[in-house]
């Protein structure tokens, strides 16, 4: 069963607890005592499962994560509903969600709402629900505003589509698999891992997570800690909430200027921002703000194209000297990472899973097709037209192959 709103507000408080305990190693109230407590046996096989994850994850995907055709071509003329917050990265997977279902002679009716106005959000679900379409389509961010609305579409049998919610379906929720739990905490073991691996000695890394509300953000910035820890006795991260009701999230100057402004008092050499809807110029404000009190390296969950242009501007990354006992702003600029997520992708996936459910065919819950990102391969990387990532080149040709389209 899908978890209840109880326990998806206590992972968001165990998120915020665990950051406020979790302070920098090298702050004055840090007591140190977290992760395996010290020892040695079981970090050092943390780390060495860690720098596996770190070298699959790296390698360039070659599955869009479904494999068994439909039973039968899906029938023409259904309406999808999808709600947005009208944002330019979210635009990336509604573009592609429409294309995916022009191929399937489907019609994407797209709505804009402002994640912040819940009265706005249910009432959209509402008359999403009044139209009776064929699926209506949500990102996580939106679960808390339409939850009392869930049981109405599961009575009327519209099923409901989850990108980006936490925990598992349920409560009128048909599927949340897709960027759901289980591959966010995939993404955060690999960059907790390429953190500690990337320490100069005796750092004790400490990390400044960005954070964005909304689902299954929150079990990515849950298990980064767990992982940190688990890895780095003396490691620690801390929380900055990234408030829209503050911030103009659209606006990347405002972005840079907050994350700058807060890692100015920060006393971690590490920024983490848990989405790339915010990300660009964060990290050239970061590389060129005076007030730093060390050279700071930026790491994230879905590169922007802006994000992955970056990384493959670089060049080699940097061999690090084991000895040194901390980097030039060279060395923290080139050791930047990211978790590419496969934004055009995920729309189609989203379509195919309608596609299933209407169909009655089993659900599609394998992995999208994302890779981890460094300078070492993010000019090998596989992009669309426009500079987002998709990890497998062909990816349409090979649903519609699955939907019997031609």
């Amino acid at each position: 069963m899908r978890k209840p709103l109880v326990a998806l507000a206590t992972l968001a408080s165990a998120s915020l607890v665990l950051a406020a305990c979790a302070m920098p190693a090298d702050d004055p109230n840090f007591q140190g005592g977290g992760g395996v407590g010290g020892d040695s046996a079981a970090i050092a096989a943390a780390n060495e499962s860690g720098v596996a994850a770190i070298e699959a994850a790296s390698a360039a995907p070659t599955s869009i994560g479904v494999d068994a055709a439909l039973a039968a071509a899906p029938a023409k003329g259904a309406e999808i509903i999808s709600i947005t917050d009208g944002s330019d990265y979210e635009a990336v997977t509604e573009t592609a969600m429409a294309a995916a279902a022009k191929a399937l002679g489907w019609k994407l009716n797209v709505v804009k709402v402002d994640p912040l106005d819940t009265t706005a959000t249910a009432t959209a679900f509402d008359d999403a629900l009044a139209k009776k379409p064929a699926g209506i389509h949500i990102f996580g961010e939106f679960f808390d505003s339409v939850s009392m609305s869930l049981p109405n579409a599961e009575s009327a049998k519209i099923p409901v589509v989850c990108t980006g919610c936490s925990g598992e379906a349920g409560g009128g929720i048909t599927d949340a698999s897709i960027d759901g739990t289980v591959q966010n905490q995939a993404w955060a073991d690999v960059l907790a891992s390429y953190v500690v691996k990337s320490q100069w000695k005796g750092e004790a890394a400490g990390v400044q997570i960005f954070v964005a509300p909304g689902g299954a953000i929150n079990d990515f910035n849950i298990q980064f800690d767990t992982t940190l820890l688990n890895q780095c006795h003396e490691c620690s991260t801390m929380q900055s909430m990234v408030d829209p009701t503050m911030t103009d999230l659209a606006d990347p100057a405002a972005v840079a200027a907050f994350v700058a402004g807060e890692m100015g008092t920060s006393l971690g050499a590490w920024t983490m921002l848990d989405t790339g809807a915010y990300s660009n110029g964060v990290a050239e404000a970061l590389a060129t703000d005076p007030t730093m009190l060390a050279p700071i390296t930026m790491i994230g969950r879905g590169a922007s194209a802006t994000d992955i242009a970056n990384l493959a501007s670089l060049g080699a990354a940097p061999t690090l000297d084991p000895a040194a006992t901390a980097r030039t702003p060279e060395e923290a600029k080139a050791l930047q990472a990211w978790i590419a997520i496969p934004l055009p992708v995920m729309g189609w996936r989203v379509i195919d899973q309608f596609a299933r459910i209407i169909g009655g065919d089993a659900l599609a819950d394998g992995p999208l097709p994302s890779q981890f990102l460094t300078a070492a391969n993010a000019a090998d990387a596989v992009l669309d037209a426009d500079g987002n990532f998709i990890g497998v080149a062909d990816y349409e040709a090979q649903f519609l192959k699955l939907w019997g389209v031609k």
